[in-house]
């Protein structure tokens, strides 16, 4: 948070500055501004103030206090650390003379020097100069890419950064990444240097700029929050060994060969400077080699040790890498090589059948051959079904690795992130290595196993791990690709560069930014620059991301038109894509309790097949949904049907409710997940009620078995016939769970 905001009156306050604030039971009292912050529950900026009281004051708080002789003009430091909004201080007070430090029962007077430092002013307050200071802290990013299109590899080394401030929603898009520097001759720290430095700059004399929503001139400083970076990498802006070193650990002192399940000592910057200090002063290259083995560190010239950060706290752990392309590639590899060929035909027979309308990341290729090939996407999807593919196959003890694999996938993709909850979710990444280390012990001297441990006191300093994901930075290695296959190739890095610089300076222009003249550009060429196909081009946004203005594509939008019929004959999409109208469905035996509202089944109807949802994406006639009622209930169900009268849109859902027990808590199945149940209540409630789609699974039992098919194939320009094994659900079976490791 900034050392400063502005008061409802317009002044800068700065941090440590002395204020008039209002306190509950006294009114207005003397504080001293210690920090500002902002809770995401909360829209407004909050205060953390050392409360001061006056003699007459204190004794209206504490009636029974001793203290009767004491100065006129002293304060008492009543209330420390006390949070307060920012529109509770009212301005400026005149700094006391003297402080009083009150801890019951006693009395401590501030020295005078004790006094002058307490009220000292921030030292960002006089390099302002009257100015408002603006902190913009930066994510770095470091990775190595491809300069081609083709499998030849061309290694480019490549810095960029984002801005940590801004929104989630809006952090995550490719446009708010900005490129540094790339290079395909310079190692990394090399190309550090200039980056370090003026990080160092920023952050300890800032920068004048003009502010276009202050309208003024502003002090803006920017430090270094973290770096994101793949595990070899991060252990190399670390002077890290890796995984060679027996302290294989870049966070902690951890000796993979006595506690690898074990958290040890931190290691800190100045603990690094000292090992590297011992290595430098020993005499022979093998006493060397020993001790940084013992240590894990190496004594490489390091640039990033400049920045005035503890820079083994500024690299968290990177949850694709460790996580998805780590810990879940090596437990699957460990299934399947355990499972027979009829085994893995059924698994893929399963993972055509399950039903992924409510995952974001789609499954692609065949889980049982190409598991080893799969990148971070497939490996994220796959996180998500692997207990309910798995699970039949699997013994006790791979099970529980599973599971607790599970919840820690579910935290490490977490929405948001509670520090009440943090014990608990470290109890959870425990539970995991002690799985780990009693079903799986090879995978307890992998790096990344270890790593586990270190999530969630990452989450505690950078929030949930959307915050600092790798993943928006690797789609960005693309533009840096598509820059250099379209230069001569003679200096890549000065082309590449130049591209992107180009590229700011129109983005700039065209977003009317203001030119040295004062002039802008007109509306004609923002309307130019502002359509889907520049975006794409110059931004590198997605087109798909482009089309959300559309009409076509506004939340509750009924989609694939169908033909005008009576609402009786209106064609029911029912669980397993079974067929039914709405007339036969309130004829047959099952009792159905339809809730039509206003309509009546003669009314003349024209049907959809699917509809946008509230969260824009496309929703199906059959498909799992999350949906409000007509009675602002929250529900689960099946979308049957879409349909419009008189230019409004309906929709049809057959309710999903939850299973409780005889003292009203969830029934929950074996894997954690809380169960569910088909019920009989069709619900016709507006298309605009249908949020999102939703991540439940059919609970299997024995009458869900596998059918041998013949499908045609076209083998060397030949049809022939070949068996496939498909998966049928029992959909007579009403029962299903809520898939609670399924992201959002």
């Amino acid at each position: 948070m900034s050392p400063m905001v502005k008061l409802t009156d317009g002044t800068s306050c700065f941090v440590y500055d002395c204020v008039k604030v209002v306190y509950p039971l006294l009114g207005t009292t003397t504080g001293i501004i210690q920090k500002y912050f902002h809770k995401s529950c909360l829209k407004e900026v909050l205060a953390e103030v050392d409360i001061l009281l006056d003699l007459a004051q204190f004794r209206q708080m504490v009636p029974d206090t001793t203290a009767t002789h004491m100065d006129t003009d002293a304060l008492i430091l009543y209330h420390s650390s006390a949070v307060i909004a920012v529109r509770d201080i009212l301005g400026f007070a005149e700094p006391p003379r003297i402080v009083v430090r009150w801890t019951p029962p006693n009395f401590s007077r501030m020295t005078l020097q004790e006094t002058t430092s307490y009220l000292s002013p921030h030292p960002m307050k006089a390099k302002a100069a009257g100015k408002p200071v603006v902190m913009l802290p930066i994510i770095l990013f470091s990775d190595d890419t491809s300069g081609n299109k083709s499998k030849k590899w061309h290694k480019f080394e490549s810095w960029y950064m984002s801005l940590a401030g801004l929104p989630r929603h809006i952090n995550a898009r490719i446009e708010n990444i900005h490129f540094l520097c790339c290079s395909d001759s310079v190692c990394p720290l090399d190309m550090s240097k200039p980056i370090s430095e003026e990080l160092v700059r920023l952050e300890q004399e800032g920068v004048v700029v003009y502010d276009a929503l202050y309208k003024e001139m502003v002090l803006v400083i920017a430090p270094l929050m973290c770096i994101v970076c793949d595990n070899p990498r991060a252990s190399e802006l670390l002077n890290h060994l890796g995984s060679s070193a027996i302290k294989y650990c870049r966070i902690c002192m951890c000796d993979k060969t006595e506690n690898p399940d074990e958290l040890s000592e931190l290691r800190t910057m100045s603990l690094a400077l000292q090992q590297i200090a011992e290595i430098e002063a020993l005499r022979t290259e093998q006493e060397k080699i020993e001790m940084r083995k013992l240590y894990g560190v190496r004594e490489t010239l390091n640039p990033l040790f400049s920045i005035h950060a503890d820079l083994y706290r500024c690299l968290p752990i990177e949850v694709l890498h460790t996580l998805l392309l780590g810990i879940c590639k090596y437990i699957l590899k460990h299934v399947m090589s355990g499972l027979s060929a009829r085994q893995k035909a059924e698994i893929l027979a399963r993972v055509k059948s399950f039903d992924i309308s409510g995952f974001r990341t789609k499954m692609y290729g065949n889980v049982c051959q190409h598991y080893k090939s799969f990148v971070g996407r497939d490996f994220k999807g796959w996180s998500q079904m692997a207990l309910f593919i798995l699970g039949p196959y699997l013994d006790g003890g791979q099970t529980q690795v599973l599971l607790t694999f599970s919840k820690v996938f579910q935290i490490a993709y977490c929405e948001f992130f509670c520090v009440q909850l943090s014990e608990e979710w470290k109890g959870i990444c425990c539970s995991f290595i002690d799985s780990v280390k009693t079903h799986m012990p090879l995978l307890l001297n992998k790096p990344k196993t270890h790593l586990i441990l270190h999530l969630v006191d990452c989450m505690i300093d950078f929030g949930p791990s959307s915050a600092f994901s790798a993943e928006r930075f690797e789609s960005f290695n693309s533009r840096v690709r598509q820059y250099n296959v379209f230069g001569n190739r003679l200096a890549p890095s000065r082309d590449i560069a130049h591209r992107f610089s180009v590229v700011q300076h129109i983005r700039y222009i065209c977003h009317g930014g203001n030119l040295s003249s004062g002039e802008k550009c007109g509306d004609a060429l923002k309307m130019i620059f502002l359509s889907p196909v520049m975006q794409h081009i110059m931004c590198g946004i997605p087109m798909e991301d482009l089309q959300g203005t559309r009409a076509i594509y506004q939340p509750g939008t009924p989609r694939k038109k169908g033909q005008k019929i009576y609402l009786k004959d209106l064609p029911l999409t029912l669980a397993g894509k079974q067929k039914n109208t709405l007339e036969e469905l309130q004829s047959n035996s099952h009792n159905y309790n339809v809730q039509l509202g206003e309509h009546a089944l003669t009314d003349k109807v024209l049907e959809y097949r699917a509809l946008i949802c509230s969260e824009r994406s496309l929703v199906n006639s059959g498909e799992n949904i999350e949906f409000v009622t007509s009675y602002d209930q929250f529900m689960y169900g099946i979308l049957l049907a879409t349909f419009t009268t008189h230019n409004a849109a309906w929709c049809l859902v057959q309710g999903i409710l939850p299973l409780v027990s005889l003292d009203n808590q969830p029934i929950l199945n074996p894997y954690d997940c809380p169960l569910l149940e088909l019920s009989n209540t069709i619900f016709c409630t507006p298309s605009c009620n249908i949020k999102r789609p939703a991540p439940l699974v059919h609970e299997c039992t024995d009458t869900c078995i596998f059918q041998e098919t013949m499908q045609a194939r076209t083998v060397e320009r030949e049809n022939i016939l070949c068996s496939k094994l498909v998966f049928q659900h029992d959909w007579s079976n009403p029962t299903y769970c809520c898939n609670v490791y399924c992201t959002r």
